[in-house]
């Protein structure tokens, strides 16, 4: 709720209680009663003022309140201005910087001891003055810091809820674009082998049956293994976290990926050099993934080129080579979206990938990809 003057109902509470019995305590007690009343009323108002403006309200306040006392109104006559001074200086504590706070309350101490006649106070006074108003302001700090403290945590456990939830996001994002991959990947092997097995089977139809079985047998397995694989994919996406799945390809399962090419009419041979156990789980599959899709964008688009795979590995990584030759009327051009698929998973792991014409006329993909050091 807001008051006049972007006033609270926290700002005028306090204040507001102790001016009421303020000005009981004035009717009451034998007192100047038009002193002691518009002093309690004016303090009790600039003290609404004290988080907002803790030096000058809190200052103004006690100035006020020491006023009354010089006006004809004894200080051990009543005791609700003790109790504003209180509510001032804590609040000098509370909402003022250090030196501003240090400042003010120098300033009140100095008015309390002021008086018509210079002269210079006990030091039992100044003892009793300060105790009364440096115990309020150092309750007041104390409680500050206490509460900026406590704002920092929330503001900081806030950040790091908007950085967790971004987080998810970029991890949901990356997900997304791992299993675009996957499925690029194994739909459009196999729909290349499936479309040149296809067409191979249309020539053949007439004039070799065997053959033409032969072509309709590889297109029904490169299907069900597209189903497989695509099947193996969405069972990952299941709620069931103890559900099981099947290996995933590895470098491995290279020279099985390589027979399935060349069964479907692609002159492709491959080099391994150096191990390839132990690697870890995200390069393993990628090595496969890389030379999948090279040689799907070779049977795709240059099918009667020989192609060679080479992939070596040392101890600074694997570097994985494809490699062909322009075929009669056909120009070896890869495919865009799997170019950009094999271009992230290297930068996965901080590899890089190279890929353009040779000049015999066929292309050239390169990818090496950084082993991690113990």
């Amino acid at each position: 709720m807001t008051l006049p003057l972007g006033l609270t109902r926290t700002d005028v509470v306090l204040p507001l209680a102790l001016t009421l019995v303020g000005v009981l305590e004035a009717v009451v007690v034998d007192v100047n009663r038009p002193v002691a009343v518009g002093t309690t009323v004016a303090a009790g108002l600039l003290l609404c003022g004290r988080r907002r403006r803790p030096v000058v309200c809190g200052v103004g306040s006690v100035l006020v309140l020491v006023g009354q006392t010089r006006l004809g109104v004894p200080e051990d006559e009543l005791v609700v201005p003790l109790a504003l001074i209180f509510t001032a200086c804590f609040a000098l504590g509370r909402y003022a910087d250090l030196v501003g706070g240090l400042a003010g309350l120098l300033v009140m101490n100095l008015a309390v001891h002021a008086s018509e006649v210079l002269y210079l106070p006990s030091a039992q006074d100044v003892l009793w003055v300060l105790t009364l108003t440096a115990g309020p302001w150092l309750a007041g700090r104390l409680v500050g810091t206490h509460v900026r403290r406590g704002e920092e945590l929330a503001r900081q456990a806030h950040q790091l809820v908007v950085e967790q939830a971004q987080l998810s996001e970029r991890l949901v994002a990356d997900e997304r674009r791992r299993l675009a991959r996957e499925l690029h990947d194994i739909i459009a092997h196999s729909l290349s082998v499936m479309v040149v097995q296809a067409g191979a089977a249309s020539d053949l139809l007439r004039r070799d049956l065997e053959g033409t079985a032969r072509a309709l047998d590889e297109i029904q397995q490169a299907g069900r293994s597209a189903l497989d694989e695509t099947g193996r994919l969405l069972h990952l996406l299941r709620t069931d976290a103890d559900s099981e799945t099947g290996p995933q390809p590895a470098a491995g399962d290279l020279p099985g990926l390589v027979e399935v090419f060349r069964s479907a009419g692609l002159d492709v041979g491959l080099v391994i050099e150096g191990s390839t156990d132990g690697l870890p789980a995200g390069i393993d599959l990628s090595i496969f993934r890389i030379v999948q899709e090279g040689l799907t964008n070779a049977l795709k688009h240059s099918p009667r080129s020989p192609a060679l795979v080479t992939v070596r590995r040392d101890p600074g990584g694997v570097d994985i080579e494809l490699r062909n030759t322009e075929g009669p009327g056909v120009k070896p051009v890869p495919s865009g979206r799997g170019l950009v698929g094999m271009r992230e998973r290297v930068a996965v792991f901080g590899g890089a990938l190279d890929a353009g014409p040779t000049d015999d006329g066929g292309f050239r993909v390169h990818a090496h990809l950084p082993l991690p050091t113990d």
